[in-house]
């Protein structure tokens, strides 16, 4: 009888750990493009405006939720944030944009939103979620069709050191944006020679 316990143990742990934490993610932005160029195309100076939800965190062994982490390419500047995640049911505490942060565990952390709990440092928040972030970035002055990428990184207790039995280390971003530059031609007037 204890070798069967054993056993259903063992194999409900394996199916624990194999879980991930992060439940569905959807994400939106606006424009879709820059009026009459292809989805996806925008120009030098354009605003966009991108909304992420979790609709779910899954804290496995108490692994909680601790940042949202922005991964822009190069192509963009003048990141802003918009609306920051909420924390429903969660630990006292509060989220904070924070361009650049080292966790004690040594991860640099930024730009983005991390959790501050009031109730003991260094952990993150126990909500579920859902949890929703907007933010605005501009395309940046290019003379060359760049592209343009943005994603989203959820990063728990376990990856920024707070706690060390997580089994979401690794939730890889998501990809909410692969787009590109538009560049415009440059058009110049016939030069006349005397």
């Amino acid at each position: 009888m204890r070798q069967i316990l054993f056993i259903l143990c063992f194999i409900f742990s394996l199916t624990t750990i194999a879980q991930p934490c992060l439940g569905t993610q959807n994400h939106s932005y606006s424009p879709l493009s820059s009026p009459t160029l292809p989805i996806g195309t925008f120009i030098p100076g354009q605003v966009i405006t991108l909304t992420y939800t979790l609709q779910s965190f899954n804290g496995i062994n108490i692994n909680w939720i601790h940042a949202f982490q922005i991964i822009l390419g190069p192509g963009f500047t003048n990141l802003t944030p918009v609306t920051a995640p909420g924390n429903p049911a969660g630990s006292i505490g509060f989220w904070v944009w924070d361009l650049q942060h080292t966790y004690p565990a040594g991860y640099n952390f930024g730009p983005g939103w991390r959790f501050i709990n009031t109730g003991t440092a260094g952990w993150g928040t126990s909500s579920n979620g859902p949890f929703t972030v907007s933010f605005q970035v501009t395309v940046g002055p290019t003379c060359t069709p760049d592209q343009l990428s943005i994603s989203m990184e959820v990063l728990d207790d376990c990856t920024t050191g707070g706690w060390a039995n997580g089994t979401c280390c690794n939730d890889p971003p998501v990809l909410m944006l692969l787009g590109s530059v538009s560049v415009p031609l440059i058009t110049t007037s016939n030069i006349n020679h005397f």
